[in-house]
């Protein structure tokens, strides 16, 4: 078992670095180059494929010094290929902590790159994500729609492609919940889109408290929100709310609650 260990080291190794590592002992060269160009392109098609707008902001150069960077830097705790575009967040974010790497690359590369996940995980969530027909805004309690994340970024990463490149940080955070909604139609046919919003500070915090503590009517909101909120009284709150909630529930961001 160590010789086979050492054997499958030895593979690795070359595998993260053919360039300075030696090829693995009584193994054609030929069948070697052909594994290593399908190891390295599954890899590289299945980041493509997971980060299509970073793909395109990069040029040819960037974008081949960065996987050959994550192929001979990042350590992955799972070995499944479907995990493979969340290993490639973690390493950026450790990659991108380089003053000198963050220099080589745009500077909202790390940003945009979690953007994009949050668009993959909620296209794959488990949960099924079609919204009720009919609810009463007063009568129900609320939760969030299981595939919806979000996060504070410090650029417009939902605006980025191509031809749009910020170089400088907006001077406050933006909020942005990325989420999946599922129809079907009057035929049984099964459609799904994910969809993003921008959210202002306080429906962010109301977003945040609905995913901690889902179930909630409004006058329980208005409640836990007005603790963190000083500045308003539960009443103000409240007023708010019965019009932010319609108007989330339209968007299939909140669905009346279900035991």
């Amino acid at each position: 078992m160590d010789e086979f260990k050492q054997i499958q080291q030895q593979w690795a190794k070359w595998l993260r670095n053919p360039q300075t590592e030696q090829p693995p002992a009584n193994a054609d060269s030929t069948r070697l180059k052909v594994y290593n160009r399908l190891v390295r392109n599954n890899i590289e098609s299945f980041i493509e494929r997971g980060f299509p707008v970073l793909a395109k902001v990069l040029t040819a150069s960037q974008w081949q010094t960065l996987m050959q960077s994550f192929i001979a830097q990042h350590q992955a705790e799972s070995p499944l290929f479907a995990n493979i575009g969340y290993e490639f967040v973690c390493f950026l974010e450790q990659y991108t902590a380089n003053a000198e790497i963050r220099q080589a690359y745009p500077n909202f590369m790390y940003q945009l790159a979690c953007y994009e996940r949050m668009e993959l995980e909620a296209y794959h969530s488990e949960s099924l994500c079609v919204p009720a027909e009919t609810a009463k805004p007063e009568q129900s309690f609320w939760q969030v729609n299981p595939s919806l994340q979000w996060r504070d970024f410090n650029y417009p990463v939902h605006a980025i492609s191509a031809d749009n490149h910020p170089t400088t940080e907006l001077p406050q955070p933006l909020f942005i919940a990325v989420y999946r909604v599922d129809e079907i139609d009057t035929n049984q046919q099964f459609s799904s889109a994910v969809k993003f919003m921008q959210l202002n500070p306080v429906t962010m915090l109301l977003i945040d408290l609905l995913q901690r503590q889902p179930g909630m009517s409004i006058a329980d909101m208005a409640t836990a929100l007005s603790e963190q909120l000083p500045q308003y009284s539960a009443q103000q709150l409240e007023q708010g709310l019965f019009t932010t909630i319609p108007d989330l529930y339209q968007r299939a961001m909140l669905f009346p609650f279900a035991n």
